[in-house]
């Protein structure tokens, strides 16, 4: 078996017979030695890359794939997502940052009303504000209003 270098990218990953293999080492290691058999992230996504650039399906990439590093290493559908992603230009082998969305709702807007009517009840708070009751008991908590013998009431911890 010959190792044959990553020619499509520079990553500068060896492979052999589809095995990664790692190229990055120090002088005192042999250039050839085989990486774990639960590859990170970072190697799976330089294999997408590889096998996207060698023209392969996603579902021959997602067997490559799994008969090396053993079956269920990487769904088809994860190959899929990041190939759509590579047609459309972006050869980036990093995730997007995700997170939560912008609250909907305004706190100060929440904690005037409270304090405006502290009798008022979570449903009728998110009735006029058009948010779930949920999303209002999770401000409420946020802004550090509890309810205390039918009042909402700052936390005095």
């Amino acid at each position: 078996m010959v190792p044959v270098a990553c020619k499509s990218c520079p990553c500068g990953y060896v492979f052999i017979n589809r095995k990664l293999l790692i190229v990055k080492h120090s002088e005192k290691s042999s250039p050839f030695t085989e990486v774990n058999s639960a590859p990170s992230l970072k190697d799976l996504r330089i294999l997408f890359l590889y096998e996207f650039k060698l023209g392969h399906s996603a579902a021959t990439a997602s067997r490559n794939i799994n008969s090396v590093f053993g079956k269920g290493s990487v769904s088809e559908r994860t190959i899929r997502w990041w190939f759509e992603k590579f047609r459309s230009g972006d050869l980036s082998l990093k995730n997007e940052p995700r997170g939560r969305p912008k609250s909907v709702l305004n706190e100060d807007q929440l904690r005037a009303m409270v304090e405006a009517n502290p009798k008022t009840a979570i449903r009728g708070l998110a009735a006029d504000l058009g948010v779930s009751a949920t999303t209002i008991s999770r401000h409420l908590a946020a802004i550090g209003k509890v309810k205390k013998l039918d009042k909402w009431v700052g936390n005095t911890n």
